[in-house]
């Protein structure tokens, strides 16, 4: 009787821990993806005139005779 009863314990416990670890690696995963999603790259664009890539936000490459208006 004790003996099922330690195998029981045995089985709960294992089956608890497991679902402990696929939800800490699910947290892991999405806080991963959130940073992904900050700290994405910004598309480049190349100046007409000289052709500095620029990111898109900025489209001025500091040139005197930049298409882009700063």
């Amino acid at each position: 009787m004790f003996l099922k009863l330690t195998v029981l314990f045995a089985i709960l416990t294992g089956v608890w821990l497991g679902f402990r670890a696929i939800a800490r690696r699910n947290k892991a995963k999405q806080a991963e993806a959130a940073r992904g999603e900050r700290n994405r790259g910004e598309d480049m664009i190349a100046c007409a005139v000289c052709g500095t890539f620029v990111p898109g936000s900025q489209e001025n490459c500091g040139r005197d005779a930049c298409p882009y208006p700063g």
